[in-house]
């Protein structure tokens, strides 16, 4: 999936229409993915409905913040404990 095809979906799952906050969205879209792959999630996991999902939830975490303040919901973590799980179970 590209980086564009992903960003589709993500705004689809924030109702975001438009093109203004494409570069926003991106970058925070970006974000969330790389934190995701450093944790050990694999791409095909990432490109999952249930990864765009998390990858939302993410985003949305990041577009909410306050200044000086990073951190990820309770529901980011409830949605990326299973993706992690299934990997390790891979293994």
């Amino acid at each position: 999936m590209t980086d564009a095809e992903m960003l589709v979906k993500v705004k689809a799952g924030l109702t975001v229409v438009g093109t203004y906050n494409d570069t926003q969205l991106q970058i925070k879209v970006s974000a969330v993915k790389n934190y995701m792959l450093n944790a050990g999630v694999t791409q095909e996991i990432i490109e999952s409905d249930l990864g765009i999902t998390t990858i939302t939830v993410g985003v949305l975490d990041l577009w909410n913040l306050s200044s000086g303040e990073v951190k990820f919901s309770e529901a980011f973590s409830q949605y990326l404990l299973p993706q992690l799980m299934a990997v390790s179970l891979d293994v």
